[in-house]
């Protein structure tokens, strides 16, 4: 009997917690910052979807030359640095007196936010085993889920016992250089070819397009959630936003380890049945909340729908390419997440400005048809020839 290529790794293992802890001091400001721009800066609702809106797209704009970087000189030294300028962004958010400041970091801080990403994603193609794949980018995609469950929870209370938003952004940006530490002790593996050029096909990759397009649509829904449902808590009176982050963070959890074994045996068409249906099913259900249990089975149904969505189908990014083109091939995919979450972000504040978030939520459920459509009309058929073509010209 054939023993499993080990996949809990010290090195896998050092990356998944760095990450986590990063991530952890991004989403302490995912409840928080909306706050401070209506009570603080005294800004309309519509305004908080520039904040998210500037960030995702400022990741856009980096994502293509950091994937570019990262495949010709290596992982090691792009991501550590750019780990380090992240955390020296997220504790200058106290500086932020006035709206238009607070968009100039938001600027730069996605920027960063996209090499950091990129690279993560990137390394942990290269560190977990390819019979493994599917299962350790799932694993991997926990580290994220867990600090979504955190991070909301610690920002506010740090909020609630200090009263202080510099005090937030300090911890965030600490808790990034623990982070940083941690990323030092990881032997990343030495992928790179000097011989790369800066020329359109190694800054983006179009053999992944039809499944980044997926990932586009997909992102319209994770925008309006993450950037106003502590505004639409706030509407229903309830007090429980990093309750509903937790809730959400536990059906992610529950079903992502799951998904990715079953990505590997049985590929991708069945597991995005489910996470089509989770997401509709969730965002007409938060469309419909109006107390706390409703608002809470929403929480759970989205994260079981979403958790399935970014291991799957980066996974089938991953599987696409050679090694050497995972960078680009991961940049191109991040690029259509930011994208999305950019144009959702922009979108949804009006929307929900002119008519009102639990509308705004069924728009959402609408949108997500779009790309269940394409993923089974078009991209799994896509995916499927890719991959025998690749698998042919690999044993050849």
């Amino acid at each position: 009997m054939m023993r499993k290529t080990p996949l809990y790794t010290k090195d896998f293992l050092l990356h998944c917690f760095s990450y986590l802890i990063m991530a952890v001091s991004f989403y302490l400001l995912l409840p928080t910052l909306p706050t401070f721009v209506t009570d603080v800066l005294g800004e309309n609702k519509d305004k908080v979807g520039y904040i998210i809106g500037i960030y995702a797209l400022s990741a856009l704009l980096v994502r293509p030359i950091s994937g570019y970087l990262f495949d010709k000189y290596g992982r090691r030294k792009l991501f550590l640095i750019s780990m380090l300028l992240y955390a020296v962004v997220m504790a200058s958010y106290g500086l932020a007196a006035s709206f238009g400041f607070l968009l100039f970091l938001r600027l730069i801080n996605g920027g960063v936010w996209g090499v950091v990403t990129t690279g993560g994603g990137t390394i942990t193609s290269d560190i977990v085993p390819e019979g493994r794949r599917g299962e350790g980018i799932g694993i991997f995609g926990l580290s994220m889920t867990l600090s979504m469950a955190v991070g909301p929870l610690i920002g506010l209370q740090i909020l609630k016992e200090s009263g202080s938003y510099s005090v937030l952004f300090v911890t965030a940006g600490v808790l990034c250089l623990i982070a940083v530490g941690m990323s030092f002790m990881v032997n990343h593996p030495a992928i790179g070819n000097r011989q790369n050029k800066l020329e359109w096909a190694n800054v983006f990759e179009p053999k992944v397009l039809k499944v980044s397009l997926v990932m586009l649509f997909l992102a319209f829904p994770f925008a309006g959630v993450m950037s106003f449902i502590t505004l639409f808590a706030k509407e229903l009176s309830l007090e429980s936003t990093g309750l509903f982050f937790l809730i959400y963070a536990a059906g992610v959890s529950i079903i992502r380890p799951l998904t990715g074994k079953m990505m590997d045996k049985k590929g991708p068409g069945f597991v995005m049945v489910l996470s089509f249906a989770g997401t509709i099913s969730g965002l007409v259900l938060l469309s419909q909340s109006e107390e706390i249990y409703g608002f809470l089975i929403a929480a759970f149904v989205l994260g079981l729908g979403n958790g399935i969505v970014m291991p799957t189908l980066q996974t089938m990014v991953i599987n696409m390419v050679r090694p050497h083109k995972r960078g680009v091939a991961t940049s191109t995919f991040f690029s259509s997440i930011d994208l999305g979450i950019g144009i959702g972000a922009f979108l949804l504040g009006n929307i929900a400005e002119i008519f009102s978030l639990s509308q705004m939520y069924l728009f959402c459920a609408f949108i997500t048809v779009i790309p269940m459509v394409l993923f089974f009309g078009i991209t799994l058929k896509d995916y499927k020839k890719k991959i025998e073509i690749l698998t042919a010209a690999t044993n050849v």
